[in-house]
């Protein structure tokens, strides 16, 4: 596993999906982990997710239909 360094947030994202789509991505991120992790955790763990995430599915489509427990998964690589 990968840990990811959270101090580009959404610069790799950017390359693939739209500034909209990283903002809803994060949002929706937060409202489904913050139950797990904790609001102030979620919100930092989604910034960093995003970027993870966009790096395998291009296709912001096919990122917005990951399970919550895919979605853990690259939510845990950023801790």
């Amino acid at each position: 596993m990968i840990a990811v360094s959270c101090k580009t947030v959404g610069r790799i994202a950017a390359k693939y999906w739209l500034n909209r789509e990283i903002k809803e991505f994060v949002s929706n991120c937060e409202n489904k982990a913050g139950s797990i992790v904790g609001k102030d955790n979620a919100h930092k763990y989604c910034d960093c997710a995003v970027d993870v995430v966009a790096e395998q599915y291009h296709n912001y489509q096919d990122a917005k239909k990951i399970s919550l427990i895919e979605l853990l998964d690259f939510v845990n690589r950023c801790k």
